[in-house]
């Protein structure tokens, strides 16, 4: 295979190059990619941390959803499914001018239609941040298709696949939400805007990883039983799941919608199936982190049960219990236990301090708080759902804190 010229960058030369001439592991693909994610992590978090303080100052729950799903959630998206990505398929990372232009475009535009919304800015202003938010996410597609044209490794296409399918689907939804932003909307706009962000954006990218990072998490293979023509199969169904959902909501027909919303609950257990059975050993290893990603997988079946059933009553779709039920105890337990992965091989340092970094993300305090914010947030016990996502931060604060996101260095590093 042809190698870059030694006076390029690293990956650039690779990048022009086509995708006739990949190779294999280049040299630098992990740590540039890493650090392209290590940047973009701190966003995300500084969006959590935002959307914790306005849900204590905010008069409604919009602004906080807003800024842990558009912002903190998106921005995790868009860093890690690039990462994995370039790990997955051995191509080499994209050009960082690149990445940092896409991620600035979330960034800016996350922060601007929030703030926008809050402090009532025209709606001109409004509307040129979604319009820059949909960049960002168009930004995010083309890196996905150029690094996988890129890859030489063809096992993960498919999960690469789901991950362009969810850009799709949250072009959509954004893009309804920018028009809501400008012009007055309906209440069946606003729940095709939600649901095709929820279970498009989102939920198609979570369900395209699960089978996939379930294994990484726990250092096993991956189940023989997902194949990529189940898998393949799987996502292609969840995708016009969405897809149907939507244009029924969209199109007021309450009941074609319930349809679509319990064969999207029947694939979140299709794509459960496929995750590698959990084993004794795994358990003792990763413990909450694993944990995590399994009663997630459970609460985000069993929400999407109960905004089905609110679609048969003819009501609005994710309000209230079941959708923050949704966000917490579903997607925010999914990605609190990755995470509790990835920030540790994020900041690297040796097998000592990786160790040291697990340990130190491996919460049960925390991985039971979640849940019984979730019970709280189902049952609607507010109070009981407050106490415990309060703990539930706070620790999951306290511990990203200590391990950080700051690449560590090796002894051996330091001496040269």
């Amino acid at each position: 295979m042809t190698q870059a010229s030694s006076t390029a960058p690293e990956g650039q030369s690779r990048w022009r190059s086509g995708p006739s001439t990949p190779a294999r592991g280049s040299a630098d693909r992990i740590r540039l990619s890493h650090a392209q994610t290590r940047a973009t992590m701190r966003f995300v978090l500084a969006f959590f941390a935002a959307a914790a303080v306005a849900a204590l100052w905010a008069d409604d729950r919009w602004l906080p959803l807003h800024l842990f799903l558009a912002g903190g959630v998106v921005l995790a998206i868009s860093g890690v499914s690039v990462m994995l990505t370039v790990t997955w398929s051995a191509a080499p990372a994209p050009p960082n001018n690149l990445v940092v232009a896409q991620r600035a475009c979330i960034v800016v535009g996350a922060a601007g239609v929030t703030a926008g919304r809050t402090l009532d800015w025209p709606t001109s202003i409004i509307g040129a941040a979604g319009t820059l938010y949909l960049i960002g996410l168009f930004g995010l597609g083309w890196l996905l298709l150029s690094t996988i044209r890129r890859g030489v490794e063809r096992r993960f296409d498919v999960a690469v696949a789901a991950y362009l399918s969810a850009v799709v689907a949250g072009l959509a939804g954004v893009g309804i939400g920018v028009s809501m932003a400008v012009h007055p909307a309906s209440l069946t706009l606003r729940d095709a805007h939600v649901t095709a962000n929820l279970l498009g954006l989102v939920g198609l990218t979570i369900g395209g990883s699960l089978p996939f990072f379930s294994a990484t998490v726990v250092r096993a293979r991956m189940a023989k039983r997902a194949t990529n023509t189940r898998l393949a199969v799987t996502f292609g169904w969840q995708f016009a799941m969405v897809t149907l959902t939507v244009g029924a909501l969209a199109a007021e027909s309450r009941g074609v919608a319930a349809a679509g919303f319990f064969g999207y609950a029947l694939g979140i257990a299709a794509i459960l199936v496929w995750m590698p059975p959990p084993t004794r050993r795994q358990f003792e290893w990763a413990g909450p982190r694993l944990v995590a990603l399994w009663a997630g997988g459970a609460w985000w079946i069993v929400t999407v049960v109960a905004t089905a059933l609110t679609a048969v009553d003819g009501r609005a779709v994710f309000r209230g219990a079941w959708l923050l039920a949704l966000v917490v105890a579903a997607y925010g337990q999914i990605a609190w236990g990755s995470l509790a992965y990835l920030l540790p091989m994020l900041r690297g340092g040796g097998h000592k301090r990786l160790g040291e970094g697990f340990a130190t993300t491996k919460s049960w305090p925390g991985l039971v708080a979640v849940n019984v914010a979730g019970i709280g947030f189902a049952a609607s016990w507010e109070p009981v759902a407050a106490i415990a996502l309060a703990v539930w931060v706070i620790d999951a604060a306290a511990r990203t804190v200590r391990v950080g996101t700051t690449r560590a260095v090796r002894p051996e590093e330091k001496s040269t």
